[in-house]
């Protein structure tokens, strides 16, 4: 039996180092950014988004306040700028002015269409459309609000699995925050998309992906049983040469 141990052994060892090849050459990058997590404290999940909308993933520590992907800075509280060379302080101011503007005329913008909306409520005489239209000037009057919380500079972050997240555009500086760019249009929107996919049941394409996710098991599990029978009729045929060659198998 020691070289049908020897054969199953090398066989196990190459299969093994195969797998373990493959799951490298796929996730190696996720798996290192797993045990990061698992064992450094302060860590921050970092999402930088670039111009052709890819985004690219790191788990890194900021440094006094401060992230640096390819050698630009992203600071995670705009307040707290004093780290910083005088240069990145002037492109981190510029980019809160700019910030600042963007947000202000969406405040200007809101309050534009509340005004309209009370003047449309004071000539209606319809009483559902007047309860329509009161409903539509307090949601503009929470989106003014949370734009007027937004316009105050303070540390923008998410979590993810209990761990701080920040997330940036690339060469800005300044951490983003999702609301900033929610306007009531993508609202109204993302609520009909939400709504219609709880109302409508499960597409064809995904039952179809499920079938042919049980034909796959179903497959594998086939392939594991000619396996099985193949290693065994492989052991037979080994012993049978092992005892014409009179070698001690």
């Amino acid at each position: 039996m020691e070289i049908v141990a020897i054969i199953y052994l090398i066989c196990g060892i190459m299969v093994f180092v195969s797998i373990g090849i493959l799951v490298l050459f796929v996730a190696g990058k996720d798996i290192l950014i797993a045990f990061q997590r698992k064992f450094t404290r302060k860590g921050c999940d970092v999402y930088v988004a670039n111009q052709t909308r890819i985004i690219s993933h790191y788990f890194m520590t900021p440094k006094e306040g401060i992230f640096r992907v390819n050698k630009l800075p992203y600071i995670t509280n705009p307040e707290k700028t004093m780290n910083l060379t005088e240069m990145e302080q002037k492109r981190v101011s510029e980019f809160i002015l700019k910030r600042q503007e963007r947000i202000t005329k969406r405040i200007k913008e809101t309050e534009t269409k509340i005004k309209e909306l009370r003047e449309l409520h004071k000539k209606s005489k319809d009483e559902k459309q007047k309860y329509f239209i009161a409903s539509q000037i307090e949601s503009f009057i929470s989106t003014k609000k949370s734009f007027e919380d937004i316009l105050r500079l303070k540390q923008e972050n998410y979590f993810k699995d209990k761990k701080p997240a920040f997330f940036y555009i690339e060469n800005d500086p300044i951490p983003k925050d999702f609301h900033e760019y929610y306007s009531t249009l993508d609202a109204k929107m993302v609520d009909n998309l939400v709504s219609r996919a709880i109302s409508q049941p499960p597409s064809e394409k995904q039952q179809q992906d499920f079938k042919k996710m049980l034909l796959y098991v179903a497959a594998a599990v086939i392939a594991g049983g000619i396996a099985a029978i193949l290693a065994f009729q492989n052991n037979g045929v080994l012993n049978t040469l092992c005892q014409h060659l009179g070698a001690s198998c």
